[in-house]
């Protein structure tokens, strides 16, 4: 059983750092459009499954990395599927801030956060940071549960703005993703 939050604690750098990545995984980790709108353009039938939504206290190497005096956020983790197929597990640091509770991300449901952020023209994202995830990684748990094939997994992160408010969103392409064919 797979205990969330999945931590996700893992060398993230910035891409750069991988200059042995394919053209094909470069399209995938680098873009800097909505990721959500990327997978839709690849499947007829595009879904969120939400596995986790946790209100949490905040450390203060997280509120260092969001530039945020906030304690509290929550804590939301979701499969995107397309075509009922798992391609992505997300997981998002949502600061509990009037900011984002306006923009209602504080209360997504099964709506994709990225059709939500990226209607807004005040959103702001620093610079994509990449990190490769083994097959010993606590995500191995989820893996196993999704019945998918365990292997090196490459994700992603970054830090989003909407007015200020400072939020995370990291990503993780699931075994069979796209980034892989």
């Amino acid at each position: 059983m797979t205990k969330f939050p999945i931590s996700l604690v893992a060398d993230w750098q910035s891409a750069s750092a991988y200059p042995h990545l394919t053209q094909q995984q470069q399209s995938w980790l680098l873009e800097a459009g909505s990721l959500t709108a990327k997978l839709k353009s690849h499947c007829q039938q595009f879904s969120v499954h939400v596995l986790n939504e946790t209100p949490f206290d905040l450390t203060s190497e997280q509120q260092a990395l969001l530039n945020t005096s906030l304690s509290h956020a929550l804590n939301r983790e979701v499969l995107l599927l397309c075509d009922n197929k798992p391609m992505v597990y997300a997981q998002s640091w949502l600061p509990a801030d009037d900011t984002l509770k306006k923009q209602q991300l504080l209360s997504m449901g099964t709506r994709p956060l990225g059709d939500v952020i990226f209607q807004d023209p005040s959103l702001l994202r620093t610079e994509i940071e990449v990190a490769e995830f083994s097959e010993q990684h606590q995500l191995d748990s989820l893996i196993n549960e999704l019945g998918l094939e365990p292997q090196m997994l490459w994700g992603r992160r970054s830090v989003f703005s909407l007015s200020r408010a400072h939020f995370l969103v990291a990503e993780v392409f699931l075994p069979g993703a796209y980034i892989y064919l």
